[in-house]
């Protein structure tokens, strides 16, 4: 760490697609469970159920695949990985757009649930989008001589927290 001069991963980024595993979790569980409710409540119309309820399962799909790509595009650092993570972050706020207002019956729960989802999402591209843009800058490439200034900067510190203790 101390001899090389390269930009670290996002962790802003990092610690949010963490949080929005957990949430989408949480999120497919109280959407089944609200359309279990919905099945057995409201009258819909032949095969509307059935879309609605795949589709579900779909944008759970379509997360956990954004989230592999967001999780591995900012801990490698890969540009391409990061592009795919912000290109399956629309098609999955795409999804919760529809969960959000376009479904047979929505709930106030669901537009409170797809909502959170949604700006969670949101707020993962716009990291995602500065991680891209803070790592295309060109790395400056230490020569030997600032390596070793580095180098006895690092012992001397080390040394002088020793004396401190």
């Amino acid at each position: 760490m101390i001899l090389t001069v390269s930009d670290q991963s996002s962790t802003a980024l990092h610690i949010l697609l963490h949080c929005n595993i957990a949430y989408s979790i949480l999120w497919f569980i109280l959407e089944i469970l609200i359309f279990i409710f919905k099945f057995y409540h409201l009258a819909y119309a032949p095969n509307a159920f059935g879309v609605e309820i795949s589709s579900v399962f779909m944008l759970l799909f379509n997360e956990c695949i954004r989230h592999y790509f967001g999780i591995k595009g900012n801990l490698m650092l890969q540009t391409v990985l990061q592009i795919i993570f912000i290109i399956y972050g629309i098609f999955c706020a795409v999804g919760f757009v529809f969960f959000l207002i376009l479904q047979s019956y929505v709930t106030r729960l669901e537009v409170l649930l797809s909502g959170i989802g949604l700006a969670l999402i949101l707020i993962g591209i716009i990291l995602s989008i500065i991680t891209l843009i803070r790592d295309s800058r060109p790395m400056p490439v230490l020569t030997r001589e600032q390596k070793i200034v580095r180098l006895h900067q690092a012992q001397k510190r080390f040394q002088e927290s020793i004396q401190n203790e």
